[in-house]
């Protein structure tokens, strides 16, 4: 039997081991309440390889390789159906929008000033949220991208480009939390607004620190091409004027640009100074695993790997990344470097992703001076003791949900973790809808029944 309507509540990159201790801490009350009366579980999600992809994989119901693609970036600008709707929110709310994110450390009276603006960002997504859910409707979906803004700049002090006062260093260690308890009113006064319907709040990835080393991975990636002499491709002309600029004017520049022209900058940013006829594999922009991509004959413009020695060079880059370590401690720095067709199978877009994923070890990636491999030799950090962009959060590849309304079990939590992909199908049964054959999940058992909708015992 369908529910009248359903809510759903994405708490954007919220992560399950920082809502369960604020919880028992009493900062979160609607989310304590949230469990008490519902079900709760983990959410299995794509992001282990593509970090990237659980965002499209949630909204389409299918695979990363039937996908093809792997962002969240946004990707259009700002529109509604009907037009009007879009037009109402901005005439009645103002209009308002995510700040770019600057590149590397901050001063902490910015990042603090981040703080207030994602407060802001988050009460103005709740005030235009309660404002529709008075209107007629079935499925509403709201996402809160608070928690994923500020889990990237505020999860530690690394993000800082000096030290803290005592004043600012009280503020910013409880900057994160002051987000998380905005985001938890807000989802109090949105079930308050939706009435009698069922509520699902949800990650489809979450936070932990930043384990991302990919500003070493042109130079070791170079190494296992060329050997330990070699170096990584020289940097374009732009690439060179635009570091050679002071980095608040910059960050000025970038902010004020439109958002086509500064994709295309950043992409002859990326490979401007690349000699493709030299290249047998590059690497791509990416913010948690490394990607590498084969210049391979017949899919790049200017490829020169042949499909017959495509394997063979896979696991030579494969076995040469993973053999680099920190110089100092020496411990490993990369856990497993996989050929995403290996992960996740066929698919009618595969050659759209990466040909192979570094997923790095789960360490702070802030600590590291240099690599070290014995074959290829020493790879150094521009920016030694510190993560160059800047971040100290990253995504932890698990999310989670909570679910309540009628029929569902009080304060229970699901022995086994779902999977993102389960969720559109969860949605559909809760609205009495069938589901569409080409949906890859099955429904999440959230109210005793099983995937096929027999009762559960």
């Amino acid at each position: 039997m369908g529910s009248d309507r359903v809510l759903m509540i994405g708490l954007d990159a919220a992560d399950l081991l920082l809502v369960d201790r604020w919880i028992e801490e009493g900062h979160l009350p609607n989310l304590r309440r949230m469990m008490e009366s519902g079900v709760s579980g983990r959410l299995q999600t794509s992001a282990r390889y593509l970090v990237g992809s659980p965002w499209p994989t949630f909204f389409t119901g299918v695979p990363t390789e039937f996908v093809g693609f792997a962002s969240h970036d946004r990707i259009v600008e700002p529109l509604s159906h009907p037009p009007e709707a879009l037009q109402e929110v901005e005439r009645e709310f103002g209009r308002i929008r995510m700040l770019q994110e600057d590149y590397g450390v901050s001063d902490p009276e910015y990042l603090l000033g981040l703080r207030d603006f994602l407060l802001e960002v988050t009460r103005h997504s709740t005030r235009a949220s309660t404002r529709f859910l008075q209107k007629p409707w079935d499925l509403a979906i709201v996402v809160l991208g608070a928690l994923h803004r500020g889990g990237h700049r505020l999860w530690d002090r690394s993000s800082a480009s000096r030290a803290l006062s005592a004043e600012e260093g009280e503020a910013f260690d409880r900057a994160l939390m002051d987000l998380y308890i905005e985001c938890d009113s807000s989802v109090g006064r949105m079930i308050e607004a939706a009435g009698d319907a069922t509520v699902i709040v949800f990650a489809l990835h979450g936070m932990m620190i930043n384990a991302c080393r990919n500003d070493f991975l042109d130079a070791m990636l170079a190494r296992v091409l060329g050997g330990m002499d070699a170096d990584p491709p020289r940097h374009s002309v732009v690439r060179r004027l635009g570091e050679a600029l002071p980095l608040g004017l910059r960050r000025g520049v970038t902010q004020r640009i439109p958002t086509r022209l500064r994709d295309r900058i950043m992409t002859s940013w990326a490979t401007g100074g690349t000699d493709w006829s030299h290249t047998e594999a590059f690497t791509l922009r990416a913010d948690l695993q490394g990607y590498v991509r084969i210049n391979l004959i017949g899919r790049e413009a200017e490829g020169i790997v042949s499909g017959a020695e495509y394997d063979a060079l896979c696991d030579r880059l494969a076995d040469g990344l993973m053999s680099f370590r920190d110089a100092d401690t020496g411990d490993p720095v990369v856990a497993e470097v996989r050929r995403p067709v290996d992960v996740y199978g066929r698919g009618e877009r595969e050659a759209r992703v990466p040909d192979l994923v570094v997923r790095w070890v789960e360490s702070t990636a802030a600590a590291h001076v240099a690599l070290f491999s014995e074959e290829y030799g020493r790879v150094e950090r521009e920016t030694p003791g510190r993560i160059p962009n800047g971040r100290s959060g990253n995504h932890r590849t698990e999310g989670f949900f909570v679910a309540r309304g009628q029929g569902i079990p009080e304060g229970s939590r699901l022995a086994e973790a779902a999977h993102i992909m389960d969720l559109p199908p969860t949605v559909l049964r809760l609205l009495g809808v069938s589901c569409r054959d080409e949906l890859a999940g099955t429904p999440i058992p959230i109210n005793g029944q099983g995937p096929d909708g027999s009762a559960r015992t």
